[in-house]
């Protein structure tokens, strides 16, 4: 990335704090409701770093492969799990992720952000970027009415 992509910059600045604040959503998280089944907290995070995952892959024929923490898991915000990931397990997977995330970002420059992503030919990089915003910030915002609900501190603003 050159000294001119600045708009690339911007994408950054606002994707970066997007992470932290899914991470902090791990933190905060009592471990009573981390694994109750019923408020599925722990799975709008798994949902939303594993579409991360998907969307930010840099092959069209890389491999996509949802981890399981050889558990009975699944990010499908519809299908029940009889297990759940550790906080700790979740929080490599987050990391782990963040990283392919800036990966995207470092191969990146302000003439490639209207280039079709390598998924989707009718799906510019910059909607990539734009889409994983919205979706992860709807999942935090999830997560924080659950906790805010069971009176219980909400991950912050960043």
């Amino acid at each position: 990335m050159g000294m001119s992509d600045k708009m690339v910059t911007v994408l950054r600045r606002q994707f970066e704090p997007t992470v932290e604040m899914l991470k902090n959503l791990i933190e905060v998280c009592p471990d009573d409701f981390w694994f109750d089944a019923k408020h599925k907290y722990w799975k709008q995070i798994f949902h939303a770093t594993t579409s991360m995952k998907f969307w930010f892959r840099q092959q069209k024929d890389e491999e996509f492969i949802i981890p399981d923490f050889g558990k009975d898991v699944t990010e499908d915000l519809d299908k029940e799990c009889s297990d759940y990931p550790t906080k700790e397990e979740m929080k490599n997977y987050v990391e782990e992720i963040s990283s392919v995330a800036r990966k995207f970002f470092d191969e990146l420059t302000d003439d490639k952000l209207l280039e079709p992503c390598v998924l989707y030919e009718e799906i510019t990089r910059t909607d990539v970027i734009l889409m994983q915003i919205r979706h992860v910030q709807h999942h935090i915002g999830y997560c924080n009415n659950i906790l805010n609900s069971n009176h219980l501190e909400a991950a912050k603003w960043l």
